[in-house]
């Protein structure tokens, strides 16, 4: 579910917005990502780097501000970028459109930090990931579109950050906003319903595709179960994913439950193959000691011999 309104907001490099109420400037650096919601770009405002998401569908903004309030209101974890800002803007001395500010989260998306640093990193991404999800589907919203590259691993704490919450949707009501191929209803897994089970499908989509033998956007693929037994990396989280993909998990809880058991029993097999080092106890030999009192016989005989020579 889209907007008729076309969101996208053209704006260029060093490119200033000086908002109309809190009159705070902002300065454009660069294209960030656009859909079908609006744009984000990032900027700066003094010398601070900062998200800044534009659309020319004012509700959209709406929407999404009052999304990020109720985020903001979890104490703990934080559940999605922090909100700065929110104001209006003049383009180019005549459109005004509506915008909002929220901290600019330094990652790397999920799928290159896997590339980078190996499939072990899925285990307490999945752990970080699923509490915030769990806290998100109590605060009675869906997250939607779920997705590797709305999942951003933050360089400096080594912690899972989602971002994006243009598909964030109150649970019952229909996705906003989704991408095909971690949407159970192209796989024909289910409906459009927001539910938790509807996020759980998609992540673990998002888990099938960090496997090299995964190539879930050729054309023509259908079947997602019959997908996952090529996942043969993923070959311990097989019985995870299958349980995701038929919405068997009632919450996210229980499928994190479930990741770290299975971590639990890798960390044990892993432990058994690995070769354990022997220490050889030895008990005290008699033959140095034999062999000490012979060398110092053995030296006075000499010693004897060549005195009486």
């Amino acid at each position: 579910m889209t907007s008729s309104i076309h969101p996208t907001v053209r704006l260029t490099k060093h490119q200033r917005l000086k908002g109309i109420w809190n009159k705070r400037t902002y300065s454009i650096v660069k294209l960030l990502g656009e859909g079908a919601r609006g744009s984000i770009y990032l900027a700066t405002v003094g010398q601070k780097q900062v998200a800044l998401k534009i659309s020319q569908d004012s509700s959209v903004i709406a929407a999404e501000v009052n999304v990020l309030k109720a985020l903001k209101k979890v104490q703990g974890m934080p559940l999605g970028p922090l909100l700065l800002d929110v104001d209006d803007a003049t383009i180019n001395h005549s459109q005004k459109h509506a915008f909002y500010v929220m901290e600019f989260i330094d990652g790397v998306p999920l799928g290159d930090w896997i590339q980078s640093h190996g499939l072990s990193w899925l285990f307490p991404i999945s752990s970080q990931l699923l509490t915030q999800l769990k806290q998100l589907h109590e605060l009675g919203y869906i997250f939607g579109d779920l997705k590797p590259d709305n999942i951003l691993i933050d360089k400096q704490t080594k912690r899972a950050r989602l971002v994006d919450v243009g598909g964030v949707t109150q649970r019952g009501r229909a996705i906003r906003e989704y991408t095909t191929w971690f949407d159970r209803g192209y796989w024909k897994m289910g409906d459009r319903r927001a539910e938790p089970q509807y996020d759980l499908f998609a992540y673990a989509v998002c888990m099938l595709s960090m496997d090299p033998h995964i190539k879930i956007h050729k054309p023509g693929q259908k079947d997602i179960i019959k997908l996952t037994q090529q996942a043969t990396n993923l070959k311990p989280l097989h019985s995870v994913i299958y349980k995701a993909l038929k919405g068997q998990y009632l919450s996210a809880h229980d499928m994190k439950k479930d990741i770290e058991q299975v971590n639990s029993r890798q960390a044990r097999v892993q432990k058994q193959r690995s070769p354990k080092k022997r220490k050889n106890k030895r008990t005290p030999s008699p033959w140095p000691e034999v062999i000490g009192i012979s060398s110092i016989l053995s030296i006075h005989l000499v010693l004897f011999y060549f005195f009486i020579m």
